[in-house]
């Protein structure tokens, strides 16, 4: 599990017109970002007040706005002096508070290409992970043309690439030649994983002494935008020929393959398994196995599943689990 996000909260002052201070607790501001803190950093930030006022934000980048809850990307590395003001029904200022939002470095500018393969020989590519200290995407070409969603893909090699501009100027891509082949997915299979996942959270199982009998978990649900990023690793390990959390296509890990599907969870997990030939027999093989239990019984609440099948490779059956929470 990965924490995403870092609250921070602070009170201030608010000082009546005639200069007489106001309870603080009355008055609360905080934000929320990753925990990173990596360029670019988008930033929530809130204001709890009672009502009846403004409030107005300086970004410490030049940018402002105002509003009880607003949210900002900082694109350049520095440390930014956050001010936020609360003003009246005249439009008097009645309080102020500051805190520095300081945002990190991720190295070089570059242009980063990730990939979601199907088992239906469809593609979706994402610039996730591309390090761009401006504003605006990459552009994402397939085999020459650009595309935005899911492409569908003829057997053999294609070319993808991500093709951006620095904040400098300068050009910067990534190019990766994909792999399509048949593939064959099993919904059945997929629905029974999550039933035994569920039946064991049910029966409290205990990842030490390996036998039901402890306190229940309420069941995960299944998420559709799980099931692309479990979908995308079981049929990237079966299309490239690795077994391992991290893409040997594209250095993906599962919490980028997880926001390239479309989500920001707070925590992301992932149990990956080859050759089980049902799911009886994989589940068996993660709640005996002391990571992939310690996931199957975590604070989590969704869950993303795929069995996919490409006969002739060292493993033919791949498995994936993602887990997340909001």
């Amino acid at each position: 599990m990965r924490p995403l996000l870092a609250p921070m909260a602070a009170l201030f002052l608010v000082t009546s017109a005639a200069g007489q201070a106001q309870p603080a607790e009355l008055f609360r501001v905080g934000y929320s970002m990753s925990s990173d803190h990596l360029a670019p950093l988008t930033v929530t930030l809130r204001v709890t007040q009672p009502g009846g006022y403004t409030v107005a934000w300086a970004y410490g980048d030049g940018a402002t706005a105002t509003g009880d809850q607003v949210t900002h990307t900082y694109y350049r590395p520095d440390t930014y002096q956050v001010k936020v003001t609360l003003l009246d029904r005249q439009g008097r200022e009645v309080g102020r508070s500051e805190m520095p939002i300081t945002v990190r470095g991720s190295g070089a500018e570059r242009a980063e290409l990730t990939v979601l393969h199907a088992a239906d020989g469809t593609v979706r590519l994402s610039e996730l992970g591309s390090v761009l200290y401006r504003p605006g995407p990459a552009r994402l070409i397939l085999d020459g043309r650009d595309v935005t969603g899911p492409a569908r893909l003829s057997p053999g090699q294609h070319t993808a690439a991500a093709l951006a501009v620095t904040s400098s100027g300068q050009p910067t891509q990534r190019q990766l030649t994909l792999t399509a082949a048949p593939l064959t997915a099993s919904l059945p299979f997929d629905s029974e994983v999550l039933r035994l996942t569920n039946q064991a959270r049910a029966q409290g199982w205990n990842c030490d002494s390996q036998r039901p009998g402890g306190s229940g978990l309420p069941p995960l649900k299944g998420n559709a935008i799980l099931d692309i990023a479990a979908q995308a690793q079981s049929a990237g390990m079966a299309l490239y020929g690795y077994f391992d959390h991290t893409s040997a296509l594209d250095g993906s890990g599962p919490l980028r393959r997880v926001q390239a599907a479309g989500m920001n969870p707070t925590s992301v997990a992932e149990n990956i398994a080859a050759g089980q030939q049902t799911p009886q027999e994989v589940v068996d093989a993660w709640l005996r196995s002391p990571g992939h239990c310690r996931n199957i019984m975590g604070d989590f609440t969704m869950v993303g599943l795929s069995y996919v099948q490409r006969p002739g490779t060292k493993f033919t059956r791949y498995w994936t689990q993602v887990f997340a929470r909001p």
